[in-house]
């Protein structure tokens, strides 16, 4: 997609002065899709638990794009995490939040046998209930004709043995967009999911047990993907931007994945 295509894509809905919120901002595709939407001269909110990692990524952003960067340092499985965003948006940022991003997410790479209850529990509190958390906070403060954005995954539709939380977890996110989306159509909020395949980012190559399991991950992804490559986070980030752009998408998984699930 060309910085054309970008802007024609902007011109659906104008983001300018806009409030975007974004989960899991400060790295990854969380910081690609603050790239695109400081772009569009929207006002950015990064929420994350490493401060410096969202510093480092504010300073990225006005620097290049001259964009207003706020950032909040939280849990999102912390549902007054969610509440203490929305206040910050409208007491510091004057604005409610017009668009939610919540990427924020987290894996566990073990069977259903050996999963232990911490590890489900954080998979879940991550995954599932902080984007419950905020897309019900936002939604209730949102003015009509906002949108929210999920981040899921290949997972959530297709089982993958050795990752049980996660698979489950993302399984609800799909659900949850759908139902979200019905119950909020009548407010004209748009509600979509954009679901990866394998991404490289962190999250591909993180707690694999040897380094000659991380090693061959790229490869042995590579295999299931038709077109031959891994996504970019850029690429999963513009079509978090797409979703965001068309006011007539709403209950959708968007799969961004090379064909991935085609077959």
């Amino acid at each position: 997609m060309s910085n054309s295509d970008i802007e024609h894509l902007g011109a659906q809905r104008n983001f300018k002065a806009k409030t975007v919120l974004i989960t899991g901002g400060g790295t990854g595709v969380g910081l690609e899709c603050a790239k695109l939407f400081a772009q569009q001269e929207a006002n950015i909110l990064l929420v994350g638990r490493d401060s410096k990692k969202l510093q480092a990524a504010q300073d990225l952003l006005h620097q290049s794009y001259g964009a207003e960067v706020h950032c909040l340092t939280g849990d999102v499985s912390d549902p007054t995490t969610a509440d203490k965003a929305m206040a910050y948006a409208q007491e510091i940022m004057h604005s409610p939040v017009d668009i939610l991003i919540n990427n924020a997410g987290a894996i566990v790479r073990a069977d259903a046998c050996n999963t232990s209850d911490e590890q489900w529990r954080q998979v879940m509190d991550i995954n599932i209930n902080g984007v419950f958390y905020f897309s019900r906070a936002a939604a209730n403060q949102m003015k009509d004709g906002g949108a929210i954005i999920n981040l899921s995954s290949t997972c959530g539709s297709m089982g993958s043995a050795g990752l049980a939380a996660y698979c489950a977890s993302k399984g609800a996110v799909n659900m949850m967009t759908k139902t979200m989306a019905l119950e909020l159509a009548g407010r004209r909020i748009n509600v979509n999911a954009v679901a990866p395949g394998a991404i490289n980012s962190p999250m591909l190559f993180s707690k694999h047990q040897t380094q000659a399991l991380a090693d061959s991950v790229i490869e042995r992804n590579l295999a299931s993907i038709p077109i031959g490559a891994v996504a970019q986070p850029e690429e999963v980030a513009r079509s978090v931007l797409f979703l965001a752009t068309e006011p007539h998408i709403t209950g959708e998984i968007l799969a961004v994945d090379g064909g991935y699930t085609a077959g």
